[in-house]
């Protein structure tokens, strides 16, 4: 049941930027923004049926994060893991939080492209910057569950013991 709820914020902004780009294509806009230069300013316009990508691809990866929350086991550790099960609930959440800011990320943009609101990079870069922010803190906590076989070299004082 705890695994559920911490779906739904991944499913309900799923679900909103389907929606939105239903309305978007049911409006009868002729043209939807495609590009914003760094100011934030339209640049780039396009036809109304590429709003209904962003959903689209948001659904994919969606679908391939929630596989590879299941496996956790896929996932690129940079340590050999001695307690799996420990790593791999981590693991598990970690991915769990990515998909959420990732789904939030593309509804975003999604209504940027609505023009429902208007485009800020600032937020824009904060919730991308919250991505690997997110992996980085969360990685510190793999060192529990690991035994890092990473290759150092000895330190003259290790030669001088010898």
């Amino acid at each position: 049941m705890k695994k559920q709820i911490k779906e739904i914020p991944s499913i309900l902004f799923l679900t909103i930027s389907f929606g939105v780009a239903i309305r978007v294509m049911t409006e009868g806009k002729e043209e939807v923004p495609l590009h914003w230069n760094a100011r934030g300013e339209i640049d780039s316009w396009g036809d109304t049926w590429t709003i209904v990508l962003l959903p689209v691809i948001a659904l994919a990866l969606y679908g391939l994060l929630s596989l590879l929350q299941r496996r956790p086991q896929w996932c690129n550790y940079p340590c050999k893991i001695i307690d799996k099960a420990g790593a791999y609930k981590l693991m598990s959440g970690m991915i769990g939080h990515i998909k959420n800011l990732v789904m939030l990320l593309f509804l975003y943009i999604t209504l940027a492209v609505a023009q429902i609101i208007e485009l800020n990079t600032f937020v824009l870069l904060l919730v991308a910057l919250a991505i690997p922010f997110i992996i980085v803190v969360i990685s510190k906590k793999f060192e529990r569950f690991s035994c890092c076989l990473l290759y150092t070299s000895p330190s003259p004082r290790d030669k001088r013991q010898s």
